[in-house]
């Protein structure tokens, strides 16, 4: 399960409530690996895909798609400054790596 700290919680439950158009989630994208490492992007999805699967988190509901869950499970979601930007970050769980042989696994 992914873990949204307080904080987190209300800022995203905040920018949620100012949109105009219909939103289905708040959807999660990864992009990379484990041996190169991975990259969360977030955006506000109006409609949830065919290969999402979707959780409500006290009135969030996160989409990704159903192949990246494994990778997502563990993770926290936090809000504040890092690197001197405000925002909102994701931490993932370290996942298992044998970069040499080319086999990554979470």
């Amino acid at each position: 399960m992914i873990q949204i700290e307080a904080e987190a919680l209300q800022q995203l439950l905040l920018l949620r409530r100012k949109l105009t158009e219909p939103c289905a989630g708040l959807r999660l994208w990864l992009d990379g690996d484990a041996c190169h490492g991975w990259r969360v992007s977030l955006e506000w999805s109006g409609v949830q895909r065919e290969e999402e699967y979707s959780v409500e988190y006290q009135g969030l509901v996160l989409l990704a798609a159903i192949a990246h869950w494994p990778y997502l499970q563990g993770a926290t979601l936090t809000a504040g400054a890092r690197g001197g930007e405000q925002g909102v970050w994701i931490d993932l769980q370290a996942t298992a790596c044998h970069c040499d042989n080319q086999v990554c696994s979470s």
